[in-house]
């Protein structure tokens, strides 16, 4: 196929055999020598962008402020690590294709097997099976496309399974972000204003030219961050990187833009000797939404309690509009740098809820996938290739590790939100600001890793 070699045999085990039995020579392209992708991205930072938000004029307010905080934020590539393999069946015929697949996109994935197959796409039928994982990585359609050319090539009817390192090394992956962020504070350590330059590979670049020069699944999160600053300015910079295939992660921008706002956030209430929690509520006051759902995850989780020795709370609050959720994380840090999360209260206004018991499960899960992305997740390029493989390499949490997670529902009649994603986006922060009040380290870059 256009994507590979294939080997098609009787069994699985027959079709691994005979792939390790082949000697390939690739021509690598013209992207054998990319790597090094967050110097790239630093470099750009010093370039012109396109505004994403622009209040008040925080080219005046910053240099006249009594304080003036800043810090550089990244986030790696992530993978999106399904516990299924991407795999697929297709029977693909004269007369018209059936194909079976995990898929989160049903219309791509006809499009797709109509163009392999050579066929009408009405010729098509997808058969949806369970998905194994999702996260957006099923909503891309290239598994698809390589069973169906597979099944015309031997006239027969294919099944693709992919190993779990052509998963990891060949996915589309959540874009890494470099981050320059400025706030300043007046004489009274009042917030006024607030600069955040955004450096990231477009997802949208894919579908065509971006509107207006933005990408909205970037500057999610960051554009629209909800603290009352009088001043705000956010610049999106997109880096071209058309040879890394990019896709939609779990929660998307907000996935890593809450990383980046709500830690720069502690990072602020420090510097004007705040409470984070108490400053928040005071920026709150305008997104009242917001403000309960922080409120019940601070009283839930017994905010400004004693801890053990060596324990530390972080508090995070992030909107997966319109639903939103507040996390606060408990956590520890070894003598060797071993992170431990061992508590993790959630607070979620999705609005009216309709099975609470599917929005625990939802909330926990998100926790989960945080929490690995967070603590391990990073894919690197190097040579033009993916170095990570496995779960060896790419860990993902375990269930030793698994912290204490209660989720607790706002009472709300507000718009309906969705409860598959916004979990994610507040555990980063969460578990990074409560590292700080642990330890004194900030955390600015992701994984975290060991803590020094």
């Amino acid at each position: 196929t256009a994507s590979g070699v294939a080997v098609v045999a009787d069994t699985y085990w027959q079709a691994v055999e005979g792939r390790r039995a082949l000697q390939i020579t690739w021509d690598e392209g013209p992207n054998a020598s990319l790597g090094d992708i967050p110097a790239k991205l630093a470099a750009l930072a010093r370039g012109e962008g396109v505004t994403a938000r622009k209040d008040g004029d925080t080219a005046a307010a910053l240099p006249a402020a009594a304080k003036k905080i800043e810090a550089v934020y990244e986030v790696p590539f992530l993978h999106h690590a399904t516990m299924e393999p991407m795999n697929c069946t297709a029977h693909a015929r004269a007369d018209g294709c059936d194909v079976w697949a995990p898929t989160q996109n049903q219309t791509r994935a006809q499009e797709v097997a109509a163009e392999a197959a050579g066929l009408q796409k009405e010729k098509v039928r997808i058969h949806t099976t369970l998905l194994g994982g999702g996260f957006g990585r099923r909503l891309e359609s290239d598994f698809v496309a390589e069973a169906v050319q597979l099944s015309k090539a031997v006239g027969a009817p294919v099944k693709v399974i992919w190993s779990r390192e052509d998963d990891t090394k060949h996915g589309f992956y959540r874009p890494a972000t470099y981050n320059h962020l400025a706030a300043g504070l007046d004489a009274q350590n009042k917030p006024i204003a607030w600069v955040h330059q955004l450096v990231a590979p477009p997802i949208l670049l894919k579908f065509g030219p971006l509107q207006n020069g933005i990408d909205r699944t970037l500057i999610d999160g960051a554009a629209d961050i909800p603290y009352a600053f009088p001043n705000v300015f956010v610049n999106q910079v997109a880096a071209e990187l058309p040879a890394i295939p990019l896709g939609f992660w779990r929660s998307v921008g907000a996935s890593q833009n809450a990383f980046v706002v709500e830690c720069f956030m502690d990072e602020v209430a420090a510097a004007a000797g705040r409470d984070p929690y108490e400053l928040r509520r005071e920026l709150l006051q305008a997104k009242p939404r917001h403000l309960r759902t922080l409120e019940l995850a601070a009283t839930k989780a017994g905010w400004g309690s004693p801890l053990p020795p060596g324990h530390g709370r972080g508090i995070a609050v992030a909107e997966w509009e319109p639903t939103v959720c507040a996390e606060v994380a408990e956590v520890s840090v070894a003598p060797d740098g071993t992170v431990r999360v061992h508590r993790v209260v959630c607070a979620v206004d999705c609005g009216p809820v309709v099975n609470p018991d599917t929005l625990e499960a939802q909330m926990q899960g998100g926790v989960v996938f945080g929490l690995s992305a967070a603590l391990y997740g990073e894919i690197t390029i190097e040579n033009g290739r993916v170095k990570q493989g496995n779960f060896n390499d790419y860990p993902v949490l375990r269930i030793p590790e698994m912290p204490v997670v209660e989720v607790h529902i706002v009472a709300s009649t507000d718009a309906l939100g969705g409860i598959g994603e916004p979990s994610v986006p507040p555990t980063a922060p969460a578990v990074c600001n409560a590292i700080f009040a642990a330890t004194g380290k900030r955390i600015r870059k992701l994984p975290i890793g060991k803590v020094s």
